[in-house]
This record gives C-alpha cells, sequence and structure tokens, in this order.
C-alpha cells in the first residue's frame, strides 16, 4: 500500500488451458509481470487458473503436493518482482486427500495465507472429488486487512460477515463463475461489499471447461458499492485502486456493524426451523 493509503491491484483475468498446468504457468508469468509494470502493488488470480475448473479424470495427476511447482512460480515471482500475489486457488494433495486452494504470496515470497474452500460446488460435483475445509482465511494483503472467499463462497453471505467481523477491509473472491450466471455474479459482489462496507477485489477466469465458459467480468468494488473497475468478456489485467480514506469516511456517517444484535439472532436461528 501506498503512504497515501492506497492499494493497487491488479486483477488477472485469465484464460485457462484446461488440464494444462504447464502452458497456464507460463501465460500466468506473462500476465504477472505486466501487472507488476503497470504498477500493481498486488495481483490477484482467478480460481484454478493452471489446470481450469475442474479435471475430474485427472484429478490424481494434476493435483500438485504443497511445494508444486504453480507455488514455487508464483513465489519466486513475488520476490522477484517485490509484489504481493494473491495466487488464486490450485487443486493441492493433502495426504490422500485433494483440495481446491488458496495461497497468498508477500513481497518477499513468503506463503503468508492459504485456505481451502469452503463451500464445494455440488453442481458441478465439486463435493465429491474434493475435500472442503473448515476455516476461514483472514491476512494482510498489502497494508490492507483481507478475506478470502473461493467461487460458490461468494453466494454465502454467513462467511463474508464472519470476515468482515474478523477486521476484514478487502474480500479478495477468485472465481470460475459461468457466463450464464454472470448477473448474479455482479449483484453479489455488490452486495457483499455494501452489507459489509468492504471492498471486493473479485476475479473471475474467461476459459471453457466441459463446454462451460467462465464469464469473465471480472471488477472491483467500494465499500458503497460502487464499481470502481469492470472487466469484458476476454482475458485481460483490469486494475484497480482502493483507497482506505473512502472506508474510513463511509463508516464515521454509518456503520451498520456498530447496530448488531447478536444475542436476538442466535435466538432466532435457534427457534427457525431448518429446511
Amino acid at each position: 500500500m501506498k503512504t497515501d493509503g492506497t492499494l493497487r491491484i491488479g486483477l488477472i483475468q485469465m484464460n485457462s488451458t484446461p488440464c494444462d498446468p504447464l502452458q497456464n504457468r507460463e501465460k500466468a508469468e506473462r500476465l504477472i509481470r505486466k501487472a507488476a509494470q503497470a504498477g500493481a502493488d498486488l495481483v490477484q488470480l482467478p480460481e484454478t487458473w493452471n489446470t481450469g475448473f475442474f479435471p475430474k479424470e485427472q484429478l490424481s495427476s494434476l493435483a500438485e503436493p504443497e511445494d508444486g511447482e504453480s507455488r514455487k512460480l508464483l513465489s519466486r515471482l513475488a520476490k522477484e518482482l517485490h509484489l504481493a500475489i494473491a495466487g488464486g486457488s490450485i487443486l493441492t494433495r493433502r495426504g490422500s486427500l485433494v483440495c481446491n486452494s488458496f495461497v497468498f504470496y508477500t513481497g518477499e515470497g513468503r506463503l503468508a495465507g492459504e485456505y481451502d474452500k469452503i463451500h464445494a460446488f455440488s453442481p458441478s460435483e465439486e463435493n465429491a472429488y474434493l475435500q472442503s475445509g473448515g476455516s476461514l482465511c483472514c491476512l494482510d494483503a498489502g497494508g490492507m486487512r483481507a478475506g478470502v472467499l473461493l467461487c460458490y463462497d461468494l453466494r454465502f453471505c454467513e462467511q463474508a460477515r464472519l470476515l468482515a467481523l474478523q477486521g476484514a477491509e478487502l474480500l479478495l473472491v477468485c472465481a470460475q463463475w459461468p457466463r450464464k450466471r454472470l448477473e448474479h455474479w455482479r449483484i453479489l459482489v455488490q452486495a457483499r461489499a455494501i452489507e459489509n462496507q468492504v471492498f471486493v477485489s473479485a476475479v473471475n477466469g474467461c476459459g471453457c471447461f466441459d463446454s462451460v465458459q467462465s464469464g469473465g467480468g471480472s471488477l472491483a468494488v467500494s465499500p458503497s458499492g460502487e464499481i470502481l473497475a469492470q472487466a469484458g468478456k476476454e482475458e485481460e489485467i483490469l486494475l484497480a485502486e482502493l483507497r482506505t480514506a473512502e472506508r474510513t469516511a463511509l463508516k464515521r456517517r454509518m456503520d451498520p456493524l456498530l447496530d448488531r444484535r447478536p444475542s436476538l439472532y442466535a435466538g432466532l436461528c435457534r427457534s427457525a426451523p431448518h429446511q
């Protein structure tokens, strides 16, 4: 983050080649370098950028160990370019299990955050192939406290709210959101920003996997819901400037989190029927 409280994010809306991690790593490196040259303080990759979403039949061969080549690449580039990298997600082997894992590297190349996707996308059978995580992720992202959501997580307001209550000023959303539901994507990103008074940086893929087209439309949204920058449907690097002073001023005028009544909510949850 710059001394004026501005964080410049480079959202890498990448067209991933299905099941070709070598080619995708080469492309990601080129795009990360371009974002760094454009002045980004932090770059952000989409979900499963190195394989596409998601290779069921080749899962065992394409999932990487925790010290795999994709992570090594991100660590090396972060250190070389003195750039924080929100590394989207990488299919990761943990013992006999495979997880959809977000990784974050500091400008020194250090792994500073890791998150296994909590909400598996059952319509694509992600829940049948991948082990869901059980912990939230909140970390320092270039001087701004950031929480992490992977794709389907965006539909669960509870997760975003818990991250905001943990101090998140920014939500990093990495996705492979389909084009046919792209309007949901935009609305949900804005809703998560408005209801929690946080910035949201949401990067989507734009490739095709098993006839499902990721929709692009990456966007950055202010805590008041204003779209600060938005991408089209094709591969591009979207640059957005987040200004902490804007969030501070908004919360001075109105801060709904201060008016929450959690003790009442707990009682309502106990009395509500389970569907």
